[in-house]
């Protein structure tokens, strides 16, 4: 009795996670669409806000370092006064962390965060405004709903009113 329930329980752990997994996969699998919107998104602010080049861009991209990464190179760029592709190449082909390379160009690391942090702080900013214009439409159409019944009501009441004096 006791190596059947066993025997059970191990294969619902088995099957469990794997079901679990596909149920993760399916929800974070995000339309490419709207990735390549977001990216694109992100890249104009980060053009916007380093005044990078689409050179500079293209650089970052075949360097390999991931977007989130962007913020950094451009925040070392400004406050250093060096070249995205000096800083590219400390980080590429002298395998400096981001810490290294910004205490040997005199920047103190606590810009990087802030970097990062400020992109982060931006994207939350226009989330919230999203949302916010989102629950208003919501609750503009649950007034407009709310008036369409409430006519309705009236309109009904007439009518009954209407064939009781018939």
């Amino acid at each position: 009795m006791n190596k059947k329930l066993l025997v059970l329980l191990l294969a619902g752990a088995l099957i469990n996670p794997l079901g679990a997994y596909a149920e993760d996969e399916a929800a974070n699998t995000e339309p490419v669409a709207t990735q390549e919107a977001s990216t694109s998104d992100n890249l104009a602010k980060l053009k916007e806000k380093y005044g990078f080049t689409d050179e500079q861009i293209k650089a970052m991209q075949d360097s390999k370092i991931s977007e989130s990464q962007y913020s950094m190179v451009g925040a070392l760029a400004k406050e250093s006064g060096k070249s995205v592709d000096e800083i590219l190449k400390m980080r590429t082909e002298q395998k400096m962390g981001w810490g290294k390379i910004a205490k040997e160009l005199g920047v103190d690391p606590k810009v990087l965060g802030q970097s990062v942090s400020s992109m982060h702080r931006q994207d939350d900013t226009e989330m919230k405004k999203e949302r916010k214009e989102a629950r208003e439409a919501r609750k503009e159409e649950r007034k407009q709903k709310r008036e369409e019944k409430k006519e309705a009501r009236k309109e009904e009441r007439a009518q009954k009113k209407d064939k009781k004096v018939q």
